[in-house]
């Protein structure tokens, strides 16, 4: 968000998205003692990395920026409150830590995707032009760069996906032979990450796009499609990546099966596989054949893990081709249209 806004290829912007780096990478490090408990240098980093974002959306380098001081402020102060209760949280048991730091993320991106809710709800109660003409050019600042932030989420998409296959990669090389039924489950697990891989970017991603174009840039629109729609699929993919590594391990139980299977069906449903198709018929099918994936871990007692991982696959593939081709088109606005008009006709709908 801080790039989306105020990004600019200047060596002191370049030297800030570094600084900011550094914290994050040592969360990386200090995640694995945080998951048995030791949370104190987690909470440290994460609380550095929001001192980094408030000081580069308190800088103001360009003074002809749309984007209005009031948004700044906001977005600092909720940095700052994110900072001071990720550092107390240290001393706070869990799991109530936990909730410190749920509240914190949730705040903090309420603030920045939430700013435009005043100007919908004044432009429900008026008119459009009266409604603008009371809000003012600050408002016109929240708005989102729509290709730049949709192609940050496609990318987190893809490192996730990327989890599918390195959890196979690892199962499968620990410590044991690599026979031929190994070689093909780490093979089916790879083609599983393609066709959810299709399903995202065949469909999905280019209709949040033209969604969110559509909407002017709103960030009410980019917090519903990409910062609170794409936590499904993110938590799912996660779900069946762990479901995939333990299918490969040596003896799996019936509840690897299931939580690939379960992951995968929720993934379906998270990029919106079923959504409402142009004819009701082929919208029913779509909803029948997410279904049915939800079910997939039952056949645990008749398949061995890389045949079963096969089968997904060609599934999730027969779900992703199903969309491509019955999903309705989503028009992008003119050029000529501009970015409020479009904001109010998705505002409206």
């Amino acid at each position: 968000m801080l790039y989306n806004r105020h990004g600019a290829d200047t060596p002191s912007h370049r030297a800030l998205y570094l600084l900011a780096s550094l914290p994050v990478g040592a969360a990386a490090v200090a995640l694995g003692p945080a998951s048995h408990g030791h949370t104190a240098a987690f909470a440290i980093t994460l609380a550095a990395t929001r001192v980094v974002l408030a000081i580069g959306n308190a800088r103001d380098d360009d003074p002809g920026s749309s984007v209005g001081d009031r948004l700044r402020l906001h977005t600092v102060r909720a940095y700052l409150l994110s900072v001071v209760l990720f550092i107390g949280s240290i001393w706070i048991p869990s799991p109530f830590r936990y909730v410190i730091w749920a509240a914190a993320l949730i705040h903090e991106s309420a603030v920045m995707l939430a700013d435009d809710r005043r100007r919908q709800r004044r432009r429900r109660r008026s008119n459009h032009a009266r409604a603008l003409s009371r809000i003012g050019s600050a408002d016109q600042g929240a708005v989102v760069e729509a290709h730049h932030f949709a192609e940050r989420f496609g990318l987190f998409i893809i490192i996730l996906l990327g989890e599918v296959v390195v959890e196979a990669g690892e199962a499968a090389a620990d410590g044991r032979a690599l026979t031929a039924a190994t070689w093909a489950g780490v093979l089916a697990a790879m083609a599983l990450a393609a066709t959810l891989w299709w399903t995202y970017f065949d469909a999905a991603a280019d209709i949040d796009l033209r969604l969110l174009e559509r909407s002017g840039g709103s960030p009410s629109m980019a917090h519903a499609i990409f910062a609170g729609g794409h936590m499904i699929p993110a938590f799912a993919l996660l779900v069946s990546a762990a479901g995939v590594g333990l299918l490969l391990s040596e003896d799996p139980a019936p509840f690897a099966y299931w939580l690939a299977g379960i992951g995968a069906a929720i993934y379906l449903s998270g990029v919106r596989a079923s959504m409402r198709a142009q004819r009701r018929r082929d919208h029913l099918l779509r909803v029948a054949a997410t279904a049915i994936t939800f079910a997939f871990g039952a056949l645990h007692a008749v398949m061995s893990p890389s045949a079963y991982l096969w089968l997904l696959a060609a599934w999730v593939a027969f779900n992703a081709a199903l969309t491509a081709r019955t999903t309705p088109p989503v028009d992008a606005p003119s050029a000529e249209a501009p970015a409020t008009d479009a904001t109010a006709a998705a505002s409206d709908a």
